[in-house]
């Protein structure tokens, strides 16, 4: 029997369902287990084979919880979906390994990196990646060129993100916020490239999404794009930044020329395009686990294959 735990399971009902769905048509005995702070809110937990209450993140014992969790269902591999709890799985990445769990999730230094979006910066500057120019909030130039975007320093989706018009918005937003790093903005259509990394940090896999449409930071229409520099750079970027696991990257394509913007280390929210067009996370994690040496398959994805979500109900 192969268990997975998912933490912060919430709303990641697509993604469970693919995770089922592929060990079923494998033939791979395989259960699924969701951690939530509050699981019968949680719609994905209606979709796991169990799902079990947890402290929330920054409360005491959420690990010590996880891992009690990982003891009595002899989970094998552990993957986090929730940043604000990376650094504290980080922090027990040898307790999971005593209780025969493998921890999905990148080393300190690639979390720290993607965490703190002034430091994703420099990991793009330094290595001359193309990126929009970016300040801190409290350490700006005499001289802006508007329209400007700010973003917080340290958090996931939207919250907190947006276009400012001009030198009067911008001070009132930072009043608000003194921890907001200011960027320059690019306009362009938007991409994220879902990529799965070995546990030697080799990529694997690469799918390019174009981000039709953003609703509460997750994406809610979206499409495969076959795009070779969008690849070719992805693959770079990650092999360089030494990432494991699942990794969304995030570019803007202004006319030809590509600005990175973001790196997460986890599945995004629309990672189940990727799956269904043929690249199957569940599979590889699968086969990653029991030792086989995959050898990247790179591009290869259905192109073209388009997602609109919608909302729906569960009643209990």
């Amino acid at each position: 029997m192969f268990t997975i735990l998912f933490t912060a399971i919430g709303r990641r009902v697509q993604l469970i369902r693919a995770f089922k769905e592929s060990y079923h048509n494998h033939g791979i005995e395989a259960r699924i287990v969701g951690v939530d702070a509050i699981p019968q809110m949680a719609p994905a937990g209606y979709f796991c084979d169990v799902s079990y209450k947890v402290p929330f993140v920054h409360q005491e014992g959420y690990v010590e919880r996880i891992l009690e969790v990982c003891v009595k269902e002899k989970v094998n591999m552990v993957i986090p979906l929730f940043e604000p709890e990376f650094i504290a799985m980080d922090d027990n990445r040898r307790h999971f390994t005593e209780v025969g769990a493998t921890l999905l999730l990148s080393k300190r230094k690639v979390l720290d990196i993607c965490r703190d979006k002034y430091l994703t910066y420099d990991f793009f500057t330094d290595r001359k990646i193309n990126t929009p120019k970016t300040w801190l909030g409290t350490e700006l130039p005499a001289y802006l060129k508007f329209p400007l975007f700010v973003k917080p320093r340290v958090g996931m989706g939207s919250a907190g993100a947006q276009k400012v018009k001009d030198k009067a918005h911008l001070h009132y937003v930072l009043s608000q916020d003194s921890e907001l790093i200011v960027q320059e903005f690019i306009s362009g259509s938007e991409y994220t490239l879902d990529i799965l990394a070995s546990f030697d940090r080799r990529v694997l896999s690469i799918v390019p999404r174009q981000r039709m449409e953003v609703r509460s930071g997750e994406v809610s229409k979206s499409r495969t794009f076959h795009r070779e520099d969008l690849i070719y750079q992805g693959k770079n970027i990650i092999e360089e930044l030494g990432a494991i696991g699942p990794v969304t990257l995030q570019c803007i394509d202004h006319g030809g020329k590509l600005y990175w913007t973001e790196i997460n280390p986890r599945f995004g929210g629309g990672v189940p395009l990727s799956i269904k067009a043929g690249v199957d996370y569940p599979l590889v994690l699968y086969q990653l686990y029991q030792g086989k040496l995959i050898e990247p398959f790179i591009g290869h994805f259905k192109d073209n294959l388009k997602m609109i979500r919608y909302d729906e109900a569960i009643y209990f």
